[in-house]
């Protein structure tokens, strides 16, 4: 099967009836992946915990502009998903599936728009296993799966730079399509702030710098353009920058501009930071990477070569720039999964429909890392087995060597199907395998995991022995996820004497500890609950 050409028209009724069945597919990996046991456990601490609780707020205090936590303004995150997870509570209840809803909503939405811009750019096939690709990465089913912001990101960023494009390749509609793609640009601000608009302006400047269109900016009705990016990104930002005037030089200058250029950072990592963390976020089809990128280059720049560029570009401007960044966290670059989706689904294209002459061989080559980083990792177990993990986070080790040798499995299959040139089973081996994994944790390791990650039975606890309205206590740090549940203010005490002095009170006073730090105390007090490696303690016994 050769690769179609943008412009052509390819498509017809039989093939329409055939794409409406490669997207009920690709809905329905979405529902296994990102809805699956969405809201089965608890919101783990400290960031679910965090912005559930903000979003809550919001619903509770009517105020939609300030985002708040523990009673105090939060502005370390734009307010686009505290207003999705608010929508989604006032509909569904204050639940763990409601806040995490948006995230899943939203990671389906990249799924289904890379499909698109692959259909676009190539043929549906090339779309179709993009879109695959993306769905099965583990930062995209993490990131899809709670209630975090990066997620709304990549969607809206995705949208913009698809809506270029189709403005760029077609006439039609190409003022209609740059006019969301300012839209969706405003939304993506909203999201995280400046980065939203700054990686499509990159993107697309580099892109149209290679393609020598630099006149197609001509084209782009910044004017109107401008006035729509404004109307949809600047009334939040003013209406709270009324409120609160600090709220401005906070955060556009400290956490921004800041967080890029200032050495001291609370993220701080050298350059080289996201290389393994990109192979670890994009797994298992990272290890496609290189291959996909040599591949790109030599074979497919004359031929289809505005698309495969875009891609190209799009990816090494997203990395460089966090790259360069003096913070770094590893969500920072997901906005590229779907140009390296794009890219290595280039690749499997031509595996699956006409190899050319040494493509397996370097297939197996690419491959054969992940055959011996598991098979390392397997060793490793049964030689040095972590006996502290159980006391660290609830996991048992029968728990993770069954992961750990079905993945293993998983992954000799796929090179099974590999050497025996079997390559759709070995395509659906590398999806199986991630399927299989997540299943795996949700249903295994994440019930044992959750007490050691949140602090929901404590809190409900709490609430059954102390008067509404009574602050939560905990000493040394906060527990996010403990606000949510309980619905109360919370106070840290931070010193030793502080919570001597706490537990001296002559009338009954509780206080969240974690069980290493009972050994800061004199005396140790009555333990009322437990839920992991965290302590619910009183000065007297609970009734």
């Amino acid at each position: 099967m050769r690769l179609v050409q943008p412009d052509e028209k390819m498509l017809a009724k039989k093939t329409w009836k055939n794409e409406s069945f490669l997207i009920v597919l690709l809905m329905a990996l979405c529902l296994t992946l990102f809805f699956f046991h969405l809201g089965a456990r608890p919101f783990w601490d400290p960031d679910e915990g965090k912005h559930a609780t903000t979003s809550k707020d919001m619903v509770l205090n009517g105020d939609w502009i300030t985002p708040t936590f523990n009673g105090e303004p939060f502005y370390d995150k734009p307010i686009l998903y505290n207003w999705l997870a608010a929508l989604s509570f006032l509909l569904l209840g204050f639940t763990e599936f409601a806040a995490r809803l948006p995230a899943a909503v939203l990671g389906s939405g990249c799924v289904i728009i890379t499909y698109l811009l692959g259909k676009r750019m190539f043929n549906p096939a090339v779309g179709f296993l993009s879109a695959v690709i993306l769905a099965t990465s583990g930062e995209v089913i993490v990131l899809s799966r709670a209630v975090v912001h990066d997620i709304s990101l990549v969607f809206f960023v995705t949208l913009a730079l698809y809506l270029f494009y189709l403005a760029y390749k077609d006439d039609r509609h190409k003022k209609r399509n740059l006019l969301f793609f300012y839209a969706a640009s405003g939304v993506a601000v909203l999201a995280k702030g400046p980065v939203g608009l700054a990686l499509p302006v990159m993107i697309i400047g580099f892109y149209l710098v290679v393609e020598r269109k630099l006149s197609f900016i001509k084209q782009m009705h910044i004017g109107w353009g401008t006035l729509i990016f404004l109307a949809v990104a600047s009334p939040w930002y003013i209406l709270i920058s009324l409120k609160d005037p600090d709220y401005a030089a906070y955060f556009f200058i400290k956490q921004n501009l800041g967080s890029f250029l200032s050495s001291d950072t609370q993220h701080p990592e050298p350059f080289y930071y996201y290389i393994p963390v990109l192979f670890g976020g994009f797994f298992p089809w990272s290890c496609f990477l290189p291959l996909a990128f040599i591949y790109a280059i030599r074979n497919r720049l004359e031929t289809v070569r505005k698309g495969t560029a875009f891609l190209v570009i799009w990816f090494s401007v997203v990395f460089i720039f966090f790259s360069m960044a003096n913070s770094k966290l590893a969500t920072y670059i997901l906005p590229l999964f779907p140009a390296a989706s794009l890219l290595i689904a280039l690749l499997w294209h031509d595996l699956l429909s006409a190899p050319p002459p040494g493509i397996r061989k370097a297939f197996l080559v690419s491959f054969l890392p992940v055959v011996m980083i598991f098979s390392g990792a397997m060793i490793y177990l049964w030689a040095s087995p972590p006996v502290e993990i159980e006391y660290e986070s609830g996991i048992k080790l029968n728990q993770i060597n069954l992961l750990a040798l079905l993945l293993l499995a998983a992954v000799f299959l796929a090179l099974f199907f590999l050497l025996a040139k079997k390559d759709s089973a070995f395509f659906t081996a590398m999806v199986g395998m991630m399927v299989t994994a997540l299943i795996c944790f949700l249903l295994l390791l994440a019930p044992s995991l959750a007490p050691y990650r949140s602090t929901k039975k404590l809190a409900q606890k709490y609430d059954q022995l102390t008067p509404p309205n009574e602050k939560l206590v905990f000493y040394r740090r906060i527990r996010e996820s403990a606000l949510f549940y309980a619905n109360r203010k919370a106070r840290v005490l931070k010193t030793n004497e502080q919570l001597e002095e706490h537990l001296a009170s002559q009338k009954r006073v509780f206080c969240f500890i974690s069980q290493k730090r009972l050994s800061d105390l004199k005396s140790i007090p009555y333990v009322i609950d437990q839920e992991g490696d965290n302590l619910l303690i009183s000065n007297k016994k609970a009734p």
